[in-house]
């Protein structure tokens, strides 16, 4: 069983891959695909936890992030036209979902070789790009298929308030103590996405946007709470976000 448990990072990300290349083959029976991806997903995560996290409240979040990543990034292939980014998209996806399966690996099985922080990174990262495919194809809804903003709001909404707990779990912080930034957090998402809705740009653009927003006010909080938060850090994040997304406003183009 142990030795099963090895090939679980390997085996569960072809699944998904193999997933997506049918669906780009019967685009028509999505819903099949999603719970198919939910399935494999579930199942490879768990097996490979087994019994080394005892609590259900760590199996449910560490499921979270890639079943989030996956379905997320199921919707914004959606939207994509190119033939080739399809296809490497999937790979992609599947390669950081492999990734993320080795590390929870190597934090259970082989702590000794566990490098500090390196599952709290990728979790981090993992659910950034999530923010990032889920609110571009809430906008993409928006802008393609007229779905009414108040509903896609709702869905960004609690997705902020989930991928936010999410992250306050994995880096140890208490709930308790980050109750009033998740407020703030997802209120000043909630506001973003709504605002953002009418500026006369493309969907993924709109995304990121929301995404660079998410970004800043979640680091900010992970160091403040962590008592590691200083105006140096506070400085380089405002400069970091602030460039980026002016490049982006400026390259964009705007319809």
């Amino acid at each position: 069983m142990f030795f099963l448990k090895r090939f679980i990072p390997i085996i569960t990300p072809l699944l998904v891959f193999l997933t997506l290349e049918f669906f780009y083959l019967k685009p028509d029976f999505i819903y099949f695909f999603i719970l198919a991806l939910l399935v494999i997903i579930s199942v490879g995560t768990w097996r490979i936890i087994g019994k080394g996290l005892v609590t259900l409240e760590a199996r449910w979040f560490y499921l979270l992030t890639p079943l989030s990543f996956i379905v997320s990034g199921l919707l914004f292939i959606l939207f994509i036209e190119n033939f080739f980014a399809k296809h490497l998209l999937a790979l992609a996806l599947s390669l950081f979902l492999g990734i993320f399966l080795e590390n929870i690996y190597t934090y259970i099985y082989r702590h000794e070789k566990y490098q500090i922080n390196s599952l709290e990174n990728m979790s981090n990262y993992l659910n950034l790009s999530s923010v990032f495919f889920l609110n571009s194809s809430l906008f993409g809804f928006f802008v393609f298929l007229n779905t009414p903003l108040w509903q896609l709001s709702l869905i960004s909404l609690f997705a902020s308030l989930v991928l936010t707990f999410q992250i306050i779990w994995v880096n140890k912080i208490k709930p308790s103590a980050a109750l009033l930034h998740l407020v703030v957090i997802c209120l000043v998402l909630f506001e973003t996405f709504w605002t953002v809705s009418f500026l006369p740009t493309a969907y993924f653009v709109n995304g990121l946007i929301v995404t660079i927003i998410f970004y800043f006010l979640n680091n900010i909080m992970r160091l403040r709470l962590t008592g590691r938060l200083s105006k140096m850090l506070v400085r380089r994040y405002i400069i970091l976000c602030g460039l980026i997304m002016i490049v982006l406003l400026v390259t964009a183009k705007w319809i």
